[in-house]
Order: structure tokens, then C-alpha cells, then sequence
């Protein structure tokens, strides 16, 4: 996807030169017919005369800038190849949305208000194309079974054959605030994604690690039983899980460890981390 960008932006590059061409060849033109003008010569005898006398020069100076657009494109091909260019490096304001073109791809999210707040945002942040949230704040594991589990089959029920879906589970820091062992609440979400992965063995899961939370600023909003020690042990069992079947088109992502998070709330993330929850879903999770 990476290259994508790339290759779009030489286009752009290119592009911009054939303008300045143009534009420079317009404007010489123009002075140059006004000036005849004024001394009354015809442009276009003069050009005619010019061009059947010194032709060879003529046709040089059109091809040399075509030469140019060839030597650029070469030289910033074969620096891709021999670059590994890290798009992670560009800044928030720099992302654009082309760097996630999937468009052969749907990739459906399935979780809480963490994910219904990313979609939310969607005038703010640079969201893939062709993701599709099927999330809810305040989803537990009940809202799984009767509202999520529904939509997200009536999607992969209707699938369009011209598109690789990917299914992302991002479920379980809400139920880690009732009293109840990560362990039991891992248990029982396995259940149930057991049953989606049997009946859609041709899409590929993702289970996204639940992620962390700041403890010392949730207790000033939130209640409850929530800690990064019990979110730890839930997604070790997940993961366990996932490790346990051996499937290539189940896979476990990890970005409780892979990202720095910033929680204004202690429980939701600033523009910034959601964003980086994007891309690391988008460059780092989703086997394309």
C-alpha cells in the first residue's frame, strides 16, 4: 500500500512538469506572437519557415523535457526499490487517505465505543477506504450475540464476490469492568467466535488486542473493576486461543504492546492514538 502512495505522488510529480512545460511554452509563445504582432510578421510563416530550415533543433527541444519525465520517473523507481520507506514516519497531518487502498479488500471492525468513536471522527481522521464498524458503546459480550453477531452475518451473507473480506473482533474492556475473571469472560467470547469462524471459514479474523487504559484518570470518570493487568490476562487468553488453532486466516494483533496510547479520559483515546489505531490495523494487522 505503501508503494501505492509513492508511485501516485511521482504521477503527481510528472504531472506538475508536463504543466510547467506547457504553461512556459504558452507564455513564449505568446510574447513572441506579441512582438511579431507589433511589427506586423506573420507568427506562423515565420514558425513554418523556421521549423523546415532547423527541424532537428525543433524536434530536440520538444522530446528533451519528455526525456526529463522518463529520467525522473526511472531514478524514483529504483529508489523505491532500493528504500524501505516507513510511511509510519510521516506525521498525523501528512497521512493521506490513498495510503490505505484497499479497494480489492472490506474489512469489517466489530467492537465498542472505542471503534464507534474512530467512526465518528471520520471528518478527523484518515479512516481506510472500504471500512466497514460494526461497533457500539458500551458492547459486551450480550450486545455480541444480539446485535452484533447479526449484522456482521448479514454483511458476510451478502457478500460481493469482487471483494477479500476481513473480519477485526475488538471486544472485552467493558466486560472487564463486571465481576468476572478475564479467564470465564475470554471463555465465553471464544464461544461464540468459534460458531462466526465455523460458518465463514473463507474470511479471514482478526482478534485486535484489547487495549490498555490509564488507571489513575479512569477512576475520576468510570467505576468499576477495570485494570491493565486484567485487560493483560484477557488477551493472553485470546491470543492463546488464536495460537492454539494454527489457522492462517485467524490471526492475533498485538497492539498493546506494538503502540504508545494517549487516554484523555483514561478509558478513550486522543485524535492522535486512534489514528495510529487506524494505521495498525490497516498496515500491520490485515494480511491483504
Amino acid at each position: 500500500m505503501t508503494f501505492h502512495l509513492i508511485y501516485d505522488r511521482i504521477f503527481h510529480v510528472v504531472i506538475c512538469m508536463i504543466k510547467s512545460y506547457l504553461f512556459c511554452l504558452i507564455l513564449v509563445f505568446g510574447i513572441i506572437y506579441l512582438i511579431l504582432s507589433i511589427l506586423g510578421l506573420n507568427l506562423f510563416k515565420i514558425i513554418k519557415k523556421f521549423f523546415f530550415k532547423h527541424k532537428f533543433v525543433v524536434i530536440s527541444l520538444i522530446l528533451l523535457p519528455l526525456f526529463s519525465f522518463f529520467t525522473v520517473i526511472a531514478k524514483t523507481d529504483n529508489d523505491i526499490q532500493n528504500t524501505n520507506f516507513d510511511a509510519s514516519l510521516l506525521s498525523l497531518n501528512d497521512l493521506d487517505s490513498r495510503i490505505f487502498d484497499i479497494s480489492l479488500n472490506k474489512v469489517i471492525i466489530v467492537g465498542d465505543s472505542r471503534m464507534e468513536f474512530i467512526y465518528n471522527k471520520k471528518n478527523k481522521l484518515n479512516i481506510p477506504q472500504n471500512f466497514i464498524f460494526d461497533a457500539k458503546s458500551g458492547a459486551k459480550l450480550d450486545w455480541l450475540i444480539d446485535e452484533g453477531d447479526p449484522v456482521l452475518r448479514d454483511i458476510l451473507d451478502n457478500r460481493d464476490s469482487k471483494y477479500k473480506y476481513h473480519v477485526v473482533f475488538n471486544l472485552g474492556v467493558n466486560d472487564l469492568n463486571d465481576d468476572v475473571s478475564p479467564a470465564i469472560m475470554a471463555e465465553k467470547y471464544i464461544e461464540i467466535y468459534k460458531e462466526i469462524l465455523l460458518d465463514y471459514s473463507d474470511v479471514k479474523f482478526y482478534f485486535l488486542s484489547v487495549n490498555p487504559i490509564d488507571e489513575k484518570i479512569i477512576e475520576k470518570y468510570f467505576a468499576g473493576r477495570r485494570t491493565n493487568a486484567r485487560i493483560e490476562l484477557f488477551n493472553s487468553y485470546i491470543a492463546k486461543y488464536v495460537d492454539d488453532i494454527n489457522d492462517i486466516n485467524i490471526q492475533y494483533c498485538d497492539a498493546y504492546n506494538r503502540l504508545n496510547f494517549n487516554l484523555p479520559d483514561g478509558l478513550h483515546y486522543d485524535n492522535e492514538t486512534d489514528q495510529k489505531i487506524l494505521n495498525f490495523i490497516a498496515r500491520d494487522c490485515i494480511d491483504y
